[in-house]
């Protein structure tokens, strides 16, 4: 092989080294761009935005649930007023120490029954309202079963 023809087999080398390279880094770019593409499609696309009113619908069915069992749970702390009452009298320092303290004890256990009920669902509600801030609701605004924004903490009095 002469000088000349070493020459350019040498610049046609490098010509087709350099392309591959140009190439592989535009595959690769647009790797990156099809990935974010595929991550859009997946976060806000039509499927993802109906499992996500989907989780709304289910997650506002939680929290009517827990206001439910905070009305029986109240009713049962307010039983227990009732039943003592009624049993030993409005005075209750005229009551036995026993049961003072069996009063005690069921009263402390109606409140913290209740207590975690209401923790539960000011736990959905936390959650719910985050979730609610990041969506788009404007696609299901026409929608007759469009749970609402927020919900509010339930607070025991």
């Amino acid at each position: 092989m002469t000088r000349n023809e070493f020459g350019t087999f040498f610049q046609w080398g490098c010509s087709i080294l350099l392309l591959i390279f140009a190439l592989s880094a535009v595959a690769y770019g647009l790797g990156w761009i099809g990935s974010a593409a595929d991550v859009a499609k997946d976060e806000f696309g039509p499927a993802a935005a109906l499992k996500k009113y989907e989780w709304f619908i289910d997650q506002k069915n939680a929290i009517g649930k827990a206001d439910q069992d905070i009305v029986l749970f109240e009713k049962k702390r307010a039983d227990v007023d009732i039943q003592y009452v009624a049993t030993y009298g409005a005075d209750r320092s005229r009551w036995l120490p026993s049961s003072q303290v069996q009063y005690n004890q069921a009263a402390a256990t109606a409140r913290d029954d209740l207590l975690a009920v209401v923790s539960n669902r000011n736990g959905l509600v936390k959650e719910y309202n985050e979730q609610s801030e990041k969506f788009n609701w404007a696609p299901f605004q026409t929608r007759p079963d469009l749970p609402p924004r927020t919900f509010f903490n339930y607070v025991v009095k």
